[in-house]
């Protein structure tokens, strides 16, 4: 299981491979512990765009369990312009898929954190950054 992660925004590549587990930083966050948010962020993207990018490391992942990865531009699109309806049906779908056996994710959580991840990437346009997640898997 995923201890800990963040979905962010960063200026850039470079900017976004600065952030790492336990140190702080001054880019707008949304927490997102528990969740293996790659996972998650490919889900959402099939679910709002009906396509799947695949994920451009910008960390790969190592035998350390970190990394960071950029979010595709067409998931931050649609969950830019995504209604808290469709938000919601995207969360809950995501939220069964991604629910494991004495490890459930709740629908409540899953909405929570599909809201605040919108509303980050909402923002990233006017704010000229680029949406980035970094997690950490022991």
């Amino acid at each position: 299981m995923v201890l800990i992660g963040e979905f962010f925004l960063a200026q850039d590549d470079e900017s976004a491979r600065q952030v790492r587990p336990r140190s702080s930083h001054d880019f707008p966050a949304v927490r997102c512990d528990g969740i293996y948010p790659d996972d998650a962020v490919q889900i959402w993207e099939a679910r709002l765009t009906g396509a799947m990018s695949n994920l451009r490391d910008v960390v790969p992942l190592a035998n350390d369990g970190f990394t960071v990865f950029a979010v595709p531009e067409p998931l931050c699109t649609a969950l830019a312009a995504a209604g808290r309806d469709r938000l919601r049906a995207t969360a809950l779908v995501w939220a069964e898929a991604a629910s494991e056996p004495g490890d459930p994710i709740s629908p409540d959580d899953a909405v929570d954190l599909l809201e605040r991840a919108a509303a980050l990437a909402g923002s990233r346009t006017e704010m000229h950054l680029d949406l980035y997640c970094w997690y950490f898997a022991p």
